[in-house]
């Protein structure tokens, strides 16, 4: 049997080629599964104390329409911090042609954990 192949009917040989891929996905499924399940990141659920949850209470019992004024002031504070970011790298020796965004910090998690991921962090 040497250098000769073991079959060459090309339906067992896609069976055992499609086998082997299908059973390497569902292992990393279930270590994905196993990953989230024990992930060491996740942020812990920390217990209330008493004296939040009377403010949380206080506050989901606060009529809507101040909620709907809030945007406005929102939209104000984030112009001046836009204004203050830009000022600050036009500092730094930049101009203002230079800049391409400004994002929020709540997104930049995820920007930065791409830098990471591609290098460049």
């Amino acid at each position: 049997m040497e250098g000769q192949a073991v079959t060459t009917n090309p339906l067992l040989i896609m069976a055992i080629n499609m086998s082997i891929v299908f059973f390497v996905l569902i292992a990393l499924g279930i270590l994905m599964k196993i990953v989230y399940l024990i992930d060491p990141t996740k942020k812990k659920k920390e217990a209330p104390k008493t004296d939040t949850t009377v403010a949380a209470s206080a506050a989901s019992a606060a009529p809507a329409a101040p909620a709907v004024a809030a945007p406005s002031a929102s939209a104000q504070n984030e112009d001046e911090v836009v204004a203050a970011i830009v000022g600050a790298i036009v500092a730094m020796g930049y101009s203002s042609e230079q800049i391409a965004s400004i994002r929020p910090t709540a997104t930049s998690a995820k920007w930065r954990l791409e830098g990471r991921l591609s290098g460049r962090g």
